[in-house]
């Protein structure tokens, strides 16, 4: 049985990090990104055409980057959420300096409907709604999908980037002899159920943090059991120069050219 996602744990998290991730972390808003280390959409050509005046809704924003790319690339109405008060305040900043119009509110995954609704949102649907990377952190992912769907106008866009399932796997080096007797090293990922996938557990300053991976087949569920049709799925291997990067990431030792750290799945509202 898997534990229990807490999701006062994790906004305490994210309100302590916040700042020192902001501080080694660089988000482009030149492009839309899809997660740490991976190409954007300026490469990966994913999300459909968008206008001014469309309606885009953000969950999980963090400092919203992607919500402010889309603002003032595209001159669309954003609303962007995160459960954390301090990555908000982030992403009052960036919109301060970026010259950007973003709608942007406290929330988490599991109270976004009412969230919209204090907001004055009520009933309201949008074009895309979207989240990168966070997902993963909470409990019920297949309920949550539903809900997205829910706010998604018909012939909207969902898109969900989180982390791949081989992700949380252990990376291991093994030594093995060619066939002349020579020692090799070989690396790779070892995972010991890949349907449930070990999770990403972070135990710091006394707060007990979960990150998830699911299987590729429970997300293709989930979202087709929404009433969504699957558009795109990626898993894209690491690039040098990405939108979303950090020193760690950036210094994978060539992990990621082996394994995915990104599912990405797109999705169409009929």
């Amino acid at each position: 049985m898997r534990e229990y996602i807490n999701k006062e744990n994790q906004k305490q998290y994210w309100d302590e990090i916040s700042d020192m991730y902001a501080g080694i972390t660089k988000i482009s808003m030149d492009d839309f990104h899809y997660g740490p280390q991976i190409p954007g959409e300026s490469d990966l050509k994913l999300l459909p055409e968008f206008s001014s005046g469309m309606t885009a809704l953000e969950l999980g924003c963090g400092a919203a980057q992607n919500s402010i790319f889309l603002n003032k690339r595209y001159r669309m109405k954003c609303l962007a959420m995160d459960i954390s008060d301090e990555r908000i305040k982030n992403a009052h900043e960036l919109c301060r300096e970026q010259g950007a119009e973003v709608e942007l509110c406290v929330a988490g995954f599991e109270n976004f409907l009412e969230a919209l609704k204090q907001a004055g949102h009520e009933g309201e649907q949008f074009d895309f709604v979207h989240s990168s990377h966070a997902i993963e952190f909470v409990q019920d992912p297949a309920t949550i999908v539903k809900q997205m769907t829910s706010v998604l106008k018909p012939g909207g866009t969902l898109m969900l980037s989180t982390v791949h399932p081989l992700f949380n796997g252990e990376w291991l080096t093994n030594v093995v002899e060619d066939e002349e007797g020579n020692e090799l090293e070989e690396s790779g990922q070892f995972i010991t159920n890949y349907f449930e996938p070990p999770d990403d557990v972070r135990d710091e300053n006394g707060l007990h943090v979960v990150s998830r991976a699911h299987s590729i087949s429970n997300w293709f569920d989930w979202l087709t059991a929404a009433g969504l049709t699957i558009t795109a799925l990626k898993e894209p291997a690491a690039i040098i120069d990405a939108p979303y990067s950090s020193a760690d990431w950036a210094d994978h030792d060539g992990q990621l050219d082996a394994i995915p750290s990104t599912l990405i799945l797109v999705a169409k509202k009929a």
